[in-house]
């Protein structure tokens, strides 16, 4: 296989108290990000305003959008129906959803004159949809992390699991809190991504912990850290590489894939940074001091 680093020696264990500070200077400034300003959230979830327009000629989502940035809606979900461009659904999480409509229909008027155009629904989103939604997401994303634990301390040792689990947190709490910083709408796509992140983090602690699992039965007289140490050098060139290659898919979606799913691949960039962080930095390291504090392994 590919190395990015040469036969790797890097006492991760060492650094243990830098990662730690780390991650507690991180998650604070999450917190209170999330805790100070909350997050934005979109349709899906506050309700609003759902309009869907037939035109007479065709016309492109970047023009549609363009005409409502002037009117300040130009984040607004704009889906295209069926293949000939004509028809389309405008949602945005509008308070009024009258004035909004209102607002919209002067604007297309305004920039497309030519272009007839039939206003098939207008229909208001209500909100309490998108609690139902939150609940179900929320319950969505315990149950996961509930099943990961019971698999890693099944397949490996619950200390892992647990840290695991630590480690998804984390970067779940980082990652939303980045969301909220930016003030990028939380949207059920953004869900959608935040669940990718968990099993993209849980795949890489689940490699270097199989790896450190091997090393146990190997290197049975070695010291505990010394079988940490080694398992995550030795899979050290395989996370990066893999991490190296999925952020480059997530940069081009980021730059080219247009405003509808920036917000997605925003959350995608962020998470698997961390999560490749984590892997290396929070879960060997919490097993470290929870062995030291309570051996489990003979001397």
């Amino acid at each position: 296989m590919l190395e990015i680093i040469k036969n790797p020696n890097i006492d991760f264990i060492k650094l243990r108290n830098y990662g730690f500070i780390f991650s507690a200077v991180i998650i604070i400034i999450s917190l209170g990000a999330i805790l100070t300003r909350g997050p934005n959230l979109g349709i899906d979830f506050t309700g609003g305003a759902l309009l869907q327009i037939r035109f007479e000629k065709p016309i492109t989502t970047k023009a549609l959008r363009s005409s409502l940035a002037h009117i300040g809606r130009g984040r607004a979900v704009i889906q295209s129906l069926g293949s000939e461009n004509r028809e389309y659904i405008i949602r945005a999480p509008e308070k009024d959803p009258v004035s909004f409509s209102k607002a919209v229909k002067e604007a297309l008027n305004k920039d497309f004159p030519d272009n007839k155009k039939e206003f098939l629904r207008e229909e208001t989103v209500e909100p309490k949809i998108g609690r139902e939604l939150l609940t179900k997401t929320l319950w969505a994303i315990i149950i996961a992390l509930l099943l990961i634990l019971i698999y890693v301390s099944f397949r490996f040792d619950y200390r892992f699991g647990v840290a695991a689990v630590i480690a998804l947190f984390h970067d779940a709490l980082f990652t939303v809190g980045m969301l909220v910083i930016f003030q990028k709408e939380f949207s059920i796509v953004v869900v959608g991504a935040l669940l990718t992140i968990i099993g993209y983090s849980i795949n890489d602690s689940i490699v270097i912990s199989d790896r450190i699992r091997e090393k146990i039965r190997k290197m049975r007289k070695a010291p505990y850290n010394v079988i940490l140490n080694t398992g995550v050098n030795e899979t050290l060139s395989r996370t990066l590489l893999t991490s190296t290659t999925t952020l480059m898919a997530v940069i081009a979606l980021l730059l080219f894939g247009g405003s509808v799913i920036a917000d997605f691949a925003f959350t995608l960039l962020v998470g698997f940074i961390i999560g490749t962080y984590s892997s290396i930095f929070i879960v060997t390291n919490i097993v470290s001091v929870w062995e030291e504090k309570f051996p489990k392994k003979k001397k």
